[in-house]
């Protein structure tokens, strides 16, 4: 007589709850990353912002630069929502305009920093010795200066220009960026599989691009966030001292700075609130999202 079929014993789970199943520190990055409800405000701002920003590549209501568009120092109307300047240009134009620099500024100097600070902070991270101990002389040489001096300096001695306002600030904070980057190197590089990928013949340029970077990218990303709001701040600080961008280009700081007189003498407090509304959420919305980021990308954080 055949035995009857019986069911595989029941497995019991401290809790009485089955253990999750293991996903990927993207995937959970990502999944934390959604509970935060400031960092996905930030993030939809900073998405609309870039909207704003390829759109005035092609379309603004009005030219940007055009003097006499409508009457000087108009209030905000159903033509001109934000108003106008002291030359009768149109100040949303401008705003939308302006976008670009912020963005070009705080984009291109995070790229600068990632390439300088992830490269230089690898390489002394992993070979340690005379190589890092000079590149920590370096660093502590940059700091050892006034941040603000040098940017300026190096803007003064390179000119006027877009370009030269994303080297002037790229020198200056370079350095965060590598002294982290140097710490996770060092830290990643004593770990078993590190060894294991050694013992296997592998060289010292796979080690550091295929094993080291890829487990430090989580840290590296989040710092990366917090250059953005530096370099923007920075540019708009120097167009609003008059060492930014040349006018007539439209530029948040140099639109703060045209509109400080207007506010002084008691026309239209208008032309200096927008610019100074814009970059101040800009630079809380790359706040958030970095916060945001580096919780998601923690490992304590993770529940």
């Amino acid at each position: 007589m055949a035995t009857p079929l019986t069911s595989p014993p029941a497995v019991e789970y401290l809790g009485g709850t089955v253990a999750r199943e293991q996903v990927s520190l993207a995937r959970d990055a990502l999944r934390r990353l959604r509970r935060n409800k400031l960092a996905l405000v930030a993030g939809v701002y900073l998405v609309l912002l870039a909207v704003v920003c390829v759109i005035s590549l092609f379309w603004t209501p009005y030219k940007p630069n055009a003097i006499g568009t409508c009457q000087t120092y108009e209030l905000p109307s159903a033509s001109h929502p934000l108003g106008c300047d002291e030359l009768g240009r149109d100040s949303l134009s401008r705003l939308m305009v302006g976008s670009q620099i912020s963005l070009a500024v705080g984009l291109a100097t995070a790229f600068i920093v990632l390439v300088v600070g992830v490269v230089v902070g690898l390489i002394a991270g992993f070979f340690r010795g005379v190589i890092d101990a000079v590149v920590s002389l370096i660093i502590n040489v940059f700091y050892g200066i006034p941040t603000f001096l040098v940017a300026l300096a190096l803007y003064v001695l390179l000119g006027p220009g877009l370009i030269n306002i994303i080297v002037a600030i790229s020198t200056t904070v370079w350095m965060d960026m590598a002294r982290l980057t140097r710490g996770q190197a060092m830290s990643i590089r004593e770990r078993e599989f590190i060894e294991a990928a050694r013992a296997g013949g592998a060289r010292a340029g796979r080690l550091i691009f295929r094993h080291i970077l890829p487990n430090a990218l989580g840290p590296i990303i989040v710092q990366a966030t917090f250059v953005i709001p530096i370099a923007i701040l920075t540019a708009a600080f120097f167009t609003f001292l008059g060492f930014g961008v040349p006018p007539p280009t439209a530029d948040w700081g140099g639109m703060a700075n045209e509109g400080l007189p207007s506010l002084q003498g008691g026309f239209d407090p208008y032309i200096l609130l927008w610019p100074a509304v814009a970059l101040s959420l800009t630079l809380l919305a790359f706040n958030f999202l970095g916060d945001g980021l580096r919780d998601a990308f923690d490992p304590r954080q993770k529940r």
